[in-house]
């Protein structure tokens, strides 16, 4: 996929872009892509790249401690591997 930059946007736009992401909780790129498809009859990618994003605040705090307890073992640095 591509990327596109776009420079001199007006800031109404701006606002509509953050005012619809904030309230269909998506990010300012789903919107824009999703308008591009709609403007030009295009399907929408049956692949959907996500953002982590999505995955904040998921978590309660049992879900997050039991997270903690199991990649615990994965903090830890050997120190003879390492000399």
């Amino acid at each position: 996929m591509s990327t596109l930059s776009i420079r001199k946007m007006p800031k109404e736009i701006e606002k509509a872009l953050i005012h619809d992401a904030k309230k269909k909780g998506k990010t300012k790129t789903d919107i824009v892509i999703e308008a591009l498809q709609e403007k030009y009859h295009l399907e929408p990618l049956s692949v959907k790249c996500r953002s982590i994003r999505e995955f904040f605040g998921k978590m309660t705090s049992k879900e997050y401690q039991e997270f903690l307890d199991v990649t615990q073992p994965l903090r830890e640095v050997d120190q003879e591997m390492w000399k």
